[in-house]
């Protein structure tokens, strides 16, 4: 069974010019441990608060720029944005959930075990340009918003071969390119915001793409997607894209800036979740299913 936005039956079609999955994995396994390790060496060496001072050295600019990218490392969108992505392939579906609950974990244990003051608690209004609320009751290492970006990052690539290319591979080369930069830029906003240091990016980051190597070993062992690629478990995906939708609508994010891109994610995951509800009912019509409220003759 392959995805391809829609459940496919048959062999699945070769790839060319593809990373084997053994050495892509191999790979976000060291990339990781290098950044992690670059975070750790810039925390201890006081690298880190040398590079928040040059960023904010001076007043910032393109206030909306980064407040929108730094809204886009926050879980909703994250999500709805996965969903998207995987569309009708459950295994995508299945990684995804994996992915984030353990970054949750990822994430949150560390701020606990070694909390870690915020640049807002610690440097004052000339040393520090903030842009949207400043957040200072948190830990801060490592960067969840790097942690989760990088994470669905890591894990949509591992899982390439399971939407087909679709496209010449110069193509997907750039999307995937293009992708590569828009995770750098969201992970760097949390330091051109003010609420992380450049050590807790570069953790994150690192965090991240063993989160997403991680889920696709937790679905080798325990796989879920099956179910997902079901119409029940694609019931499931569209009640979860509702309830995001008013959820995400409904989060103070602390970044007013960038309320319009907020409402057009959550209006977004509403007409995806509609549209996946029409095709599950027009299906289930085509294949002779009884629906909910209809009375057989």
């Amino acid at each position: 069974m392959q995805c391809h936005g829609e459940v496919v039956e048959g062999p699945p079609p070769r790839h060319t010019g593809m990373v084997p999955p053994r050495v892509a994995e191999l790979a976000l396994w060291l990339t990781g441990a290098m950044l992690m390790g670059a975070g750790g060496l810039a925390q201890i060496s006081g690298a880190s608060w040398h590079w928040m001072h040059l960023v904010h050295g001076t007043e910032p600019t393109l206030h909306l720029t980064w407040a929108s990218l730094t809204l886009l490392g926050f879980g909703w969108p994250l999500l709805i944005l996965g969903a998207a992505h995987a569309g009708r392939c459950g295994v995508l579906v299945s990684v995804f959930i994996k992915a984030a609950l353990i970054a949750i974990v990822m994430a949150q244990v560390p701020k606990v075990v070694w909390p870690q003051p915020r640049p807002a608690a610690v440097l004052d209004v000339s040393q520090l340009h903030v842009i949207g609320e400043a957040v200072v009751h948190s830990g801060s290492m490592p960067s969840g918003h790097a942690l989760a970006v990088f994470a669905m990052l890591a894990a949509a690539w591992l899982g390439r071969s399971h939407r087909g290319l679709g496209s010449p591979p110069s193509a997907v080369a750039f999307g995937w390119c293009a992708a590569l930069a828009l995770a750098v830029a969201v992970a760097w906003s949390r330091v051109a915001v003010g609420a992380h240091w450049p050590a807790d990016v570069l953790v994150g980051a690192g965090a991240g793409l063993w989160v997403g190597a991680l889920a696709w070993r937790w679905e080798r062992v325990s796989p879920w997607g099956r179910w997902f690629e079901g119409a029940s478990g694609q019931r499931s995906v569209c009640a979860f894209l509702m309830v995001a939708a008013a959820a995400w609508a409904l989060t103070a994010t602390g970044y007013p800036q960038a309320l319009w891109l907020q409402w057009m994610l959550a209006g977004g995951a509403l007409a995806e979740a509609i549209r996946r509800a029409r095709v599950l009912k027009m299906t289930a019509i085509a294949s002779g299913v009884p629906q909910a409220g209809r009375s057989g003759s």
